[in-house]
């Protein structure tokens, strides 16, 4: 019989985790471990509202500590998990401490890659994965500053964005060849480039920065081209991978992320995952994959929850993800596949939607400023039906009738 519950992971997969427990009626204890000081909050916003100063440290809070306390979910911050014992069924904490579990759910989520170089220690220099890392970085996005954005993948162009419109001067570095390489269809991607360089955005593809350069402040960067770019702000935007160290030798199986199958269970009983740090078996595609989207964590955390309860609850729905930069609202769902035809569908002078096409299903859509076309998109995926090339490339076919 399972009396308690240890989430390990504050985050939307954590967080929606315990109150699915609650909600679904489950009467032990239910102990979700922070590794802050703050209580859960949400990420999306980091590089976008907060850094422009449109929303509060408070706005950002999934939950407030009242609720908690009335859904009895034992809310403990600052605990940094370090060490898992499957055996006795124990986490252990940085200081030594453990907890004891009947069921534990892995929903770390992800870190950040960090690149360590010469004056990486300097004032000026940035990562934004936590809230207080995006207020840091706000102090400093002043009118004129110089920014430098290692890495041009969502949170480098979503910054670079946020900054422009707070009045600075932006470059982007970016070890391949274009934006967004490893998310966005080439057109999006193109889309995106061009808008960013509208604003002013200079970008520099193909380019390492190798030095950070200054006495206490940053004062330049080198680039790996012999490029000298002047700055007094650096922000590493150099991706994230799963958050799953801490799991060596406990007998978990891993990959790229914890495997799971489509309950969230691990290979270990009375394990599950959610979240970024989960790598899961999806209906739709035939590999496990890593989906790092709010969606996928809230999700995963339900999963969780009813694998705990006994239910048979599977995961069905096409993943989906979002982005803001500019007036161009990026919105994909679906994930493309190799051999894949393009598809796109031109609506407006600011408004495109890609659709990435298999042999006799749609597999993927990605669109800027077509929230019609993304809703009738996302039920096509979810369908599986075949669907006709020539209808879905003209523009005055509505998605939505060919469901």
């Amino acid at each position: 019989m399972i009396k308690t519950v240890v989430i390990v992971g504050a985050g939307q997969a954590g967080l929606q985790t315990a109150i699915s427990l609650r909600q679904g009626g489950f009467e032990g204890r239910v102990i979700l471990l922070g590794a802050e000081s703050r209580l859960p909050y949400q990420r999306p916003p980091l590089s976008k509202q907060v850094l422009k100063g449109e929303f509060t440290e408070e706005k950002c809070t999934l939950r407030q500590q009242d609720f908690l306390d009335a859904q009895k979910i034992e809310f403990r911050p600052d605990s940094h998990v370090i060490a898992l014992d499957a055996q006795r069924r124990a986490v252990t904490l940085e200081g030594g401490r453990m907890v004891d579990y009947d069921a534990l759910v892995v929903a770390t989520g992800s870190r950040l890659n960090r690149i360590q170089l010469g004056g990486s220690l300097l004032t000026g220099v940035n990562y934004l994965r936590t809230l207080d890392d995006a207020l840091q970085l706000r102090e400093q996005l002043k009118p004129g500053v110089r920014l430098v954005v290692a890495g041009a993948g969502y949170i480098g162009l979503e910054v670079a964005a946020s900054a422009r419109a707070l009045g600075c001067e932006v470059s982007v570095i970016e070890a391949q060849s274009g934006i967004m390489q490893r998310s966005a269809l080439d057109p999006i991607a193109a889309f995106l480039e061009d808008r960013h360089r509208s604003e002013g955005v200079t970008f520099y593809f193909n380019k390492l920065m190798t030095e950070i350069h200054g006495g206490r402040e940053v004062q330049a960067v080198s680039l790996d081209d012999g490029t000298l770019l002047d700055a007094e702000v650096i922000l590493k935007g150099l991706g994230v991978q799963p958050e799953i160290a801490w799991l060596e030798d406990s007998g978990i199986e891993v990959d790229r992320g914890v495997l799971v199958d489509e309950h969230c269970r691990t290979n270990l009983p009375g394990v599950f995952a959610a979240g970024d740090c989960a790598q899961t078996h999806h209906s739709l595609y035939p590999e496990p994959v890593v989906l790092e989207s709010v969606q996928n964590a809230v999700s995963q955390g339900k999963l969780c929850a009813a694998a705990i309860l006994g239910q048979d609850v599977s995961y069905e729905e096409p993943p989906w993800f979002w982005s803001e930069q500019y007036d161009c609202r990026l919105q994909m769902a679906g994930l493309p596949q190799p051999g894949d035809e393009l598809v796109l569908r031109e609506n407006g002078p600011n408004s495109l939607t890609v659709l990435s096409l298999g042999a006799d299903r749609l597999n993927a859509l990605q669109c800027i400023n077509a929230p019609r076309d993304y809703m009738a998109g996302r039920k096509l995926i979810a369908a599986g039906s075949q669907v006709s090339r020539e209808r879905l490339a003209d523009s005055t076919t509505e998605l939505k009738d060919l469901l």
